[in-house]
């Protein structure tokens, strides 16, 4: 499993997003066990990324499970508790 955080650097939201993920992570114990990865739709490589998974809006956040996509939230930050919910489920 992996959680995927699509954003743009001068976006609050993005920052937020990625903060308040980061430290579930690590709150929970889970940080060695569930990559978090960031990218910057401002970059090459984050645009490609974006493309292949259909982002439309930042923050982007997408919890991925053997190439499966479990859940996404789009333009929000999601609830630490429905994040929590999904991360320890598997």
């Amino acid at each position: 499993m992996e959680i995927l955080i699509f954003g743009k650097e001068t976006c609050a939201k993005c920052r937020t997003t990625k903060h308040k993920l980061g430290h579930l992570l690590e709150h929970t114990g889970l940080g060695d066990k569930v990559p978090l990865r960031y990218y910057d739709l401002e970059t090459v490589d984050g645009m490609v990324e974006g493309a292949w998974r259909d982002v439309m809006d930042v923050p982007t956040v997408i919890v991925d499970h053997n190439a499966k996509e479990l859940t996404r939230w789009s333009g929000v930050i999601p609830a630490t508790e429905d994040v929590e919910k999904i991360v320890s489920a598997t």
